[in-house]
């Protein structure tokens, strides 16, 4: 019986910080986030443009990271017309998709990224986004490039769109080509400022609509994940450009990850994001080359991995299938003294039995009594973990009760396993 405690946490390989580069281009002519694109002849913007990108991708295969390209339908059209895509082979998107050679896509991915604006009388929803990359030579993700999931600026529930720029994604979008559906949501942000952007590790799918804390909780039933990009890193011209401080927070949150300060049994994905719109403000290349440079000493001390996002869906879902864990949500920021975001009730994130026990008062303060039907001449192990998955206190015994004591334990919030159950939430207060 002495093992039965250290299964929690044997069972539990030290985890990894999965990372990609993400871009977004925009749609406005004009404010911050301001692209010029017209629509012909010229394509002034995506000429200026597209020169960068294919330098930038070029690097970031020669030195093994992950690139997804989340593209509205205004750069695909320069594409199209001014570099001839559907009947060239040699266009930036359909570069950038085949970079490494087959299985394409596992470089850079495409990602569509809807944006409403019309071009010639017509408004292009993502379905007609996808079809027009997919037109260039290169081949669309099933990844919505960014999205907002909560519309306001003041509380976290106080003006909820519900039904807003998520909701549409989870039924299957008709095109004027095509029908389409994607299987992640990537993000998530909220309108500028981006004060309430969803800055939250792992996988999983918003369980509804009825407020911003409500799209943090896990139904298994939905039909789309929901992939955060944990604390996400903005090398930005129009913030306060500090290369270091992006390489410092990086390594800050592998090394939390890498040393047990956030928990074994969680699924880490984060992402550096860099815009179209700063690729001729600053020598976005050379700054993108250190960061890069930086996280690959990281992934030498395997603390981080490359891996697009369609990769880290993929990851993760070998991870969940092998550890019974269905979903994965850790806040950037979050300690393990402060509760999650969404309190499901009940604790499913750890496999196991159930041996019928349960134990009261929860919350707690100094003790709790444990009761269970497993008893007799067994000798039962009673095991507390921290948040972390390490094991803060054991007790044997044989009776069909036993009082813990909780008195040497900081407030916070735990887990209490009995032998090889699944285990279950304790709050201590004091």
């Amino acid at each position: 019986m002495a093992l039965v405690c250290m299964a929690y946490v044997i069972n539990a390989q030290t985890p990894k910080l999965y990372i990609t580069i993400t871009s977004h281009n925009e749609m406005t002519s004009a404010g911050w986030n301001a692209e010029p694109y017209d629509t012909g002849p010229s394509y002034t913007f995506y000429h200026q443009t597209k020169d960068t990108l294919r330098k930038i991708v070029d690097m970031i295969y020669a030195k093994g990271a992950k690139y997804n390209l989340q593209t509205c339908q205004k750069f695909v059209f320069g594409c199209l017309h001014a570099e001839a895509a559907a009947t060239s082979s040699v266009d930036i998107l359909e570069y950038a998709y085949k970079l490494g050679g087959a299985p394409y896509g596992r470089v850079v991915e495409i990602d569509p990224r809807y944006k409403t604006q019309a071009i010639g009388g017509y408004t292009y929803n993502i379905a007609d986004v996808a079809h027009l990359i997919d037109s260039t030579g290169a081949k669309s993700s099933k990844t919505v490039g960014g999205f907002v999931h909560y519309n306001s600026t003041v509380t976290p529930t106080s003006a909820y769109s519900i039904g807003g720029d998520w909701i549409p994604f989870t039924t299957t979008v008709t095109g004027v080509y095509q029908k389409w559906k994607p299987d992640i949501l990537w993000g998530a942000g909220s309108i500028p400022p981006h004060t309430h952007d969803a800055n939250n590790y792992g996988s999983w799918k918003p369980r509804g609509t009825n407020d911003s804390i409500d799209f943090y909780c896990h139904d298994p039933n939905q039909t789309v994940w929901i992939q955060g990009n944990g604390c996400a890193w903005n090398l930005d011209s129009t913030a306060n450009l500090n290369i270091q401080t992006i390489i410092s927070d990086i390594r800050n949150e592998a090394t939390k990850i890498a040393n047990g300060t956030y928990p074994a049994n969680k699924f880490y994905n984060a992402s550096l994001m860099i815009n179209f719109k700063d690729f001729k403000k600053f020598n976005l290349r050379a700054s993108l080359t250190r960061i890069i440079d930086s996280i690959n000493v990281m992934v030498a001390q395997n603390k981080v991995i490359w891996a697009t996002i369609t990769q880290k869906q993929d990851t993760f879902n070998l991870w969940s299938a092998s550890k019974s864990i269905p979903y994965s949500q850790w806040a950037c920021g979050q300690t393990t003294t402060l509760a999650p975001t969404c309190n499901l009730s009940g604790v499913d994130e750890v496999s196991g039995y159930d041996y019928n026990f349960k134990f009261y008062p929860n919350p707690a303060d100094n003790e709790i009594v444990i009761e269970t039907e497993q008893s007799g001449t067994k000798e039962n192990v009673v095991c507390v973990f921290d948040n972390a998955g390490r094991l803060i206190h054991k007790q044997t015994f044989k009776q069909s009760s036993v009082k813990l004591m909780l008195n040497k334990i900081q407030p916070g919030v735990y887990f209490v396993k009995i032998n090889d159950s699944r285990a279950k939430k304790l709050i201590i207060t004091r």
